[in-house]
């Protein structure tokens, strides 16, 4: 029966790769037992907005073509590419970084990283968001964090920063750490 739902899976093309799921690869771990089917869906971002339409593209092939009686469990997974040339690791199990940036204040940058972070988040990836501007960090302004700081830890010589946590997205900015209404005189080193 594994073949027969792999041949009806063929049907089904990833919409926007123009590829069958089978082909692709996308399908994994599939097993039957009985009148039970269950298989994993590996999606190439965990933020695909289709996903729901190849998961319900894969149930009604394997019934039409298969048997319309079975119960067809799709677990979701992502196998995330990137475009590193080496070997060595950057940020442990940080899977995907965006960044957001312009050479020119107040164009929004802010304002889509927000959006941004707790739309992933929303898709259930795990979303973690570095507000890097020394100069006028608006983070804690526009998630409602004003006036709250970071655990701080000290083991040893080691210092950890416990991220502020909002709307499901974890939260670091230099307006976090800093008194707002203290001057931060940074130059040349410290800013690098």
């Amino acid at each position: 029966m594994i073949e027969q739902i792999l041949d009806a899976l063929r049907n089904v093309d990833d919409p926007d790769l123009k590829k069958d799921v089978v082909t692709l690869g996308m399908i994994q771990d599939l097993t039957v037992t009985g009148k039970q089917v269950r298989f994993r869906l590996v999606l190439t971002t965990p933020a695909c907005p289709l996903k729901d339409a190849i998961k319900n593209a894969c149930i009604t092939a394997i019934r039409m073509m298969v048997d319309p009686e079975l119960e067809v469990e799709v677990i979701f997974d992502a196998q995330v590419t990137h475009q590193q040339r080496d070997n060595r690791q950057v940020l442990g199990e940080v899977r995907n970084i965006i960044a957001v940036g312009s050479g020119k204040g107040g164009v929004g940058k802010s304002t889509v990283a927000v959006n941004l972070a707790i739309g992933l988040a929303q898709t259930g990836a795990k979303v973690g968001l570095l507000d890097a501007d020394i100069y006028g960090p608006s983070l804690p302004t526009m998630l409602g964090l004003r006036g709250q700081q970071p655990i701080v830890e000290q083991a040893g010589d080691r210092i950890r920063i416990t991220p502020m946590e909002r709307y499901g997205i974890k939260v670091m900015s230099i307006g976090l750490l800093v008194d707002e209404r203290q001057a931060l005189v940074w130059r040349g080193p410290m800013i690098s």
